[in-house]
C-alpha cells in the first residue's frame, strides 16, 4: 500500500474537463457512460474529484435532488471511488467531508446514500462517516427482460 500524506490530497469541484479522464478510468465497461456524463456538470451537480500529487485519486458523483411529500432537497450521493493505490487512507471520507461543507453553503441540510442493505462493509464505512438509516424507503419495479 502507498504512503500518503493525507494533508496533501486537493479536493475540488469536479469540472468538465474531468469527465471524460474520470469516466475512461473507472467506468470503461458502463455501457452507458455518455448518459452518466450528460447528468455531471449541470446546475445540481455536486460531484467532487481528490487529486494526490496531480494524479487523479479518487472521485465522489452527487447530484441535489427534490423528492418526497413535501418536496425537499436532499445531496444523493450515487458513487465514491477511490483508485485501489489511494485506498485506506481517508480520501473517500474527504470527499464526504468536501460534499458536506459544500451543502452547508447551499443550505441543503441532508446528504443521502442509497446502498445494499446487506453489505455489511459498505453500512459500516457510511455510519462511520457519520451517516444513519433514514425514514425514507426505496421500492423497485424491475420490468421482465424484453418488455
Amino acid at each position: 500500500m502507498k504512503t500518503i500524506d493525507k494533508n496533501a490530497v486537493k479536493i475540488r469541484r469536479m469540472v468538465s474537463s474531468d469527465v471524460a479522464p474520470t469516466l475512461d478510468i473507472w467506468w470503461a465497461d458502463i455501457p452507458e457512460k455518455n448518459m452518466v456524463a450528460s447528468e455531471l456538470l449541470g446546475p445540481l451537480d455536486l460531484s467532487q474529484i481528490a487529486e494526490y500529487e496531480g494524479i487523479l485519486a479518487g472521485f465522489l458523483l452527487a447530484k441535489l435532488e427534490y423528492t418526497g411529500h413535501p418536496m425537499t432537497g436532499a445531496a444523493m450521493i450515487y458513487l465514491i471511488s477511490v483508485n485501489p493505490d489511494y485506498r485506506k487512507h481517508g480520501i473517500g471520507t474527504l470527499l464526504i467531508e468536501a460534499l458536506a461543507r459544500d451543502c452547508q453553503s447551499k443550505i441543503i441540510k441532508t446528504i443521502r446514500a442509497s446502498i445494499p442493505e446487506n453489505n455489511a462493509a459498505i453500512t459500516r464505512y457510511f455510519t462511520d462517516a457519520g451517516f444513519r438509516r433514514s425514514n425514507v424507503v426505496n421500492f423497485d419495479k424491475v420490468e421482465p427482460a424484453g418488455k
